[in-house]
């Protein structure tokens, strides 16, 4: 891999922070919708992570009304946006694949189109850390786009963004290999820019 990942990412996500917060406010996107069938299943005051929060907006603002949310992710200024959008929250600037949480940390992870910003090889091992941090019958939702793409960098929001995914039969099935019971799983399009997107969203629950 001739590029870092991590640094196309990180410097791509500073430099469109911005404009990537508009997108969602000019199309309605399904993550509330699937947010909610997460919350909907928490008690008040549960811990929840979320995984590649970008500036925490709306998803981490929903999350914080009844519960403690700690976000994540690589964009120094994506946290920064994060940390005045919801200041009872904890932010952390860093990488996904060096996080590290003790076992059953939390009630609920939630990631929101990041995985497939890593290299998907690294896929299945974060599946696997995310279920020890979960505690038992602890949820797990996020959306992966649909596609088959080993490694790629392209133009994105006027930026170059690195790319990486599996079809979805074979997440899914690295899902149930980090031992999680899929609950619900669909494939859904949205709208960026005028372009059409599709992603596949997963709710699952760790055994």
């Amino acid at each position: 891999m001739a590029e870092d990942p991590r640094k196309i990412v990180e410097e791509g996500y500073d430099l469109v922070a911005a404009a990537y917060s508009r997108l969602e406010r000019e199309n309605q996107w399904p993550r509330m919708r699937w947010l909610s069938k997460v919350l909907s299943r928490l008690a008040p005051g549960s811990s929840v992570l979320d995984l590649g929060c970008g500036s925490g907006d709306p998803a981490d603002i929903e999350i914080a009304r009844l519960h403690h949310v700690i976000g994540v992710d690589l964009s120094k200024a994506q946290i920064g946006l994060a940390r005045q959008n919801i200041p009872k929250g904890r932010f952390i600037h860093e990488d996904l694949s060096s996080l590290d949480f003790p076992d059953e940390s939390f009630d609920a992870v939630v990631s929101f189109y990041t995985l497939e910003h890593l290299p998907r090889e690294q896929h299945g091992p974060i599946l696997q850390q995310i279920h020890s941090w979960l505690r038992p019958e602890g949820l797990l939702l996020f959306s992966y786009e649909k596609g088959d793409r080993n490694d790629v960098t392209v133009e994105w929001l006027g930026a170059p963004m690195f790319f990486s995914m599996y079809d979805p039969k074979t997440i899914m099935r690295l899902v149930k290999d980090a031992g999680f019971d899929i609950i619900e799983a669909d494939v859904e399009s949205q709208l960026e820019q005028n372009r059409e997107v599709s992603y596949l969203w997963i709710l699952a629950r760790r055994k």
